[in-house]
């Protein structure tokens, strides 16, 4: 892929940045072809055994044509810069170019020999598109425009007309590249900040992963740091890491019954804290698990390591489940299984949305035996001669009825107490004294609880979110709204830089919204009542059932 890019002046030979050539477009068209081929595959083999041939052979057809490229813009691009092999290393993937112009981003995608535009190359443009719009710092303030160029397809229109902030795909062929490139001319921002190729290789880059992605590479052995985005989040999760991963070893060296409350708000990336220790215990000498209560969650999260370890390491697909279904499991499943006096093998638990554990009446109902869900954790985990219990807490206490919040669990730990088994209590102050846009109510909030048992953690909170790097002001317009503090939600709607929603009564207009913003492989989707059996008429089938795992996991995990 190509990158066209506004640039200072720059050698080629200067460069120290990610990409595997970059320099002025001059320069470019006054260097031997074969000059930069040995640049490309130098760096080339450094990732594989080998320069490919093929791979060569398209580095020099890809040359020609950027030098007729270039060639027909004519001197004006001259101060333009061009990368070529620019790597997304999130994505394990590399640009063919980009080029910088004066405030616009040019993402150039090859297929050499290519007499169509097949729609995989098109998502693929646009996905490496969207990657820098969204996750690069120095994209983010000017346009990024994907262009694929199908050598030998036929011509198509041009269409640069900016939507939603973003230019479309544009398809073009060998010879109608320059026209693209012409085009995008008239959109140039000569006020846009001087931006090199180097400043542009070297700028930061923090995408984030989803929980799939996130979970994929913790189990291939990757630290959180190394799936971060280097901001403030992701200090908080590596500092509770580090905060968890002591409690535990102290827990074993000692041999100690400890208790672990984290707060955060949603997407501030509890679970994922919680899938770090729990597959990081199991590769030590502890044996741990992530429990939840979310089956199609869990359903989800296993078949993706599955899959992903199998490809990885050569292992059969039935034992890498076996194993992910080991690191997680179903919470229900769990308590059934070591109910009635089965010492669990894991002496390290994540209880995930642990404020909706339920109390002893529905306890009666599921379990046969009048015990609230903490009150069964604590008799389970004190069967060994060292355990740690990870409560992740969020809000939504509301949600069903008997779920008892963080006030239960004080009362559970309150009569272990009494009955000779006190454990070590370790919690975010939220949790301890309760916080309405966090836990609620806390678990000193019991009351019989003795205060002394708790060890306030203030590293255990997670203040700031990880899920929401378009807009981090959505999550407090969504509180506000809900909360119905209309003046304080128009306030933030106020500070956004796009309308935090849109509305329409027409499910037309809102599939082609919608349709619009699912370029580059992003995933749409309409929520829709259980009971709106009318929308089957409109082409909107019933959403699967929670115990429809095969269609849920597909529907997560396929293209």
């Amino acid at each position: 892929m190509i990158a066209i890019m506004e640039a200072s002046p720059i050698q080629a030979s200067d460069a120290i940045g990610r990409s595997f050539y970059s320099s002025k477009v001059l320069e470019f068209l006054n260097s031997e072809a074969d000059l930069i081929v040995g640049r490309l595959s130098k760096h080339h083999v450094a990732f594989h055994a080998a320069a490919e041939a093929e791979q060569i052979r398209a580095w020099v057809r890809e040359i020609e044509i950027l030098r007729q490229t270039f060639e027909m813009v004519g001197v004006r691009s001259h101060e333009w810069s061009i990368l070529l092999e620019t790597p997304l290393l999130r994505l394990g993937k590399r640009m063919d170019a980009v080029v910088l112009m004066p405030g616009i981003v040019a993402v150039v995608e090859f297929k050499i020999g290519e007499s169509s535009y097949r729609t995989a190359h098109c998502v693929q443009t646009e996905r490496y598109a969207l990657s820098l719009q969204d996750f690069h710092e120095a994209s983010q303030s000017r346009l990024v425009v994907p262009i694929l160029c199908a050598e030998n397809a036929e011509p198509q229109s041009l269409d640069l007309s900016a939507r939603n902030g973003s230019v479309g795909l544009q398809r073009t062929n060998r010879d109608t590249l320059a026209d693209a490139l012409i085009e995008l001319e008239s959109l140039i921002d000569e006020r846009a900040q001087k931006l090199d190729a180097l400043s542009f290789d070297l700028s930061p880059y923090r995408p984030t992963p989803t929980i799939i992605e996130a979970a994929q590479a913790l189990y291939a052995g990757h630290r959180i740091a190394d799936i971060s985005r280097g901001d403030a989040a992701d200090s908080e999760l590596q500092e509770a890491a580090h905060i968890l991963r002591t409690i535990v070893r102290e827990a074993e060296t000692s041999r100690q019954k400890v208790v672990c409350f984290v707060t955060g708000a949603p997407g501030a990336g509890k679970t994922l804290l919680g899938l770090d220790l729990a597959i990081k215990s199991r590769s030590n000498s502890q044996s741990g698990a992530l429990l939840s209560g979310n089956r199609p969650l869990v359903h989800v999260l296993t078949e993706a390591l599955a899959a992903d370890c199998a490809a990885r390491t050569g292992v059969s697909k039935a034992q890498a489940k076996y194993e992910a279904d080991a690191a997680i499991q179903n919470l229900l499943g769990y308590l059934k299984e070591h109910t009635d006096g089965a010492t669990p093998p894991e002496n390290v638990i994540i209880f995930d949305e642990a404020q909706r554990a339920w109390n002893e009446e529905v306890g009666q109902k599921l379990m046969g035996r009048p015990t609230s869900e903490p009150a069964l954790f604590l008799d389970i985990l004190d069967r060994l001669d060292w355990s740690c219990l990870v409560c992740l807490v969020g809000p939504g206490q509301e949600i069903n009825r008997g779920e008892g919040g963080l006030a239960l669990w004080g009362e559970a730990l309150a009569q272990s107490a009494e009955s000779g088994s006190a454990w070590k209590i370790i919690a975010a102050p939220q949790a301890i004294d309760g916080d309405p846009s966090v836990s609620g109510a806390g678990l000193a909030d019991c009351g019989t609880l003795d205060r002394s048992q708790l060890h306030s953690e203030p590293g255990l909170h997670l203040a700031n979110g990880v899920r929401a790097y378009r807009n981090p002001l959505h999550g407090d317009w969504v509180a506000a709204l809900l909360d119905g503090q209309i003046e304080k939600a128009k306030s933030i709607s106020a500070r956004m830089a796009s309308p935090p929603a849109v509305i329409t009564r027409d499910l037309r207009s809102a599939k082609a919204w919608l349709s619009e913003y699912r370029r580059g492989g992003r995933s749409v989707g309409l929520l829709t009542s259980s009971g709106a059996v009318r929308l089957v008429g409109e082409g909107v089938p019933p959403a699967p059932r929670s115990d429809d795992l095969t269609t849920i996991g597909h529907w997560f995990l396929k293209p």
